[in-house]
């Protein structure tokens, strides 16, 4: 099982994705370093991929994909900072979070999008408040 952290990058209802120059839109991250905390990863990941860097992350929540156990952050980025694809990244692009539904995107994007549209539904989950609710 390989871990990954994963950043969910959000500015005013929308997403960031990043892809490789022939590959899916994802959200932004990597895959954790041995002894590396999921924290660190998800910083060090979003300054490779996007140049961004000093962005407050927040853990919010795991998931589980087929061969990948994802640690996912969030962060509320800031309307004058803009990514810069880096590193084996190619693109860049903000979102609308609907929109991520017919996007091509990997599977693992998608399924953490969909709890996300799902928590901050009225009707999410049992209810429960939603792990974005500070954003």
């Amino acid at each position: 099982m390989k871990h990954r952290a994963t950043v969910l990058c959000l500015r005013a209802n929308h997403i960031l994705l990043v892809a490789r120059s022939s590959g899916r839109w994802a959200l932004p991250g990597g895959r954790c370093k041995i002894g590396e905390p999921a924290f660190d990863a998800a910083a060090r990941e979003l300054l490779e991929e996007t140049q961004m860097s000093g962005i407050p992350l927040q853990y919010i929540f795991e998931f589980w994909g087929a061969r990948t156990r994802h640690y996912v952050f969030a962060a509320r980025i800031p309307e004058h900072v803009e990514p810069i694809p880096s590193n084996e990244i190619s693109r860049c692009r903000w979102v609308s979070v609907k929109d991520v539904r017919s996007a091509w995107v990997s599977v693992s994007t998608r399924g953490i999008v969909q709890i996300l549209l799902e928590e901050s539904s009225p009707m999410g989950p049992a209810r429960r408040s939603s792990p974005l609710r500070a954003f």
